[in-house]
């Protein structure tokens, strides 16, 4: 019952078959949980620890695919977008939602040339 954080022997006397099903159910969450979660890490590393050939350089010159954590997760943008109620959004899809010109230039764009 360790594994569940019960070590009071009346406790654990009283517990239902049904709530010690509940409680192994959850763990079993929990445990799948914890294992995505390492494996996610690995993947990040990974991923900051990825090169690439370096342009322009001399043979054999590598550099980072990443230059620094907002590469891949851009925190300001995001602690913006989760004040407005959106979902957070990782590296490439907030470079291109930054990049794509709003709807009033397009417009504006548009009246131009139609003069």
């Amino acid at each position: 019952m360790s594994e569940f954080g019960i070590y009071d022997l009346d406790q654990i006397e009283m517990m239902t078959l049904t709530e010690f099903n509940y409680r192994m159910y959850s763990l079993e969450y929990e445990k799948l949980k914890e294992e995505f979660e390492t494996y996610k890490l690995a993947f990040a590393i990974r991923d900051a620890q990825a090169e690439q050939k370096k342009r322009g350089g001399k043979k054999g010159e590598v550099e980072y695919v990443f230059k620094g954590p907002n590469d891949i997760i851009d925190y300001e943008n995001n602690v913006k977008r989760l004040n407005r109620g959106e979902p957070v959004k990782f590296g490439s899809e907030s470079r291109r939602e930054a990049n794509k010109p709003s709807l009033d230039v397009l417009k504006q764009i548009q009246q131009f040339n139609k003069k």
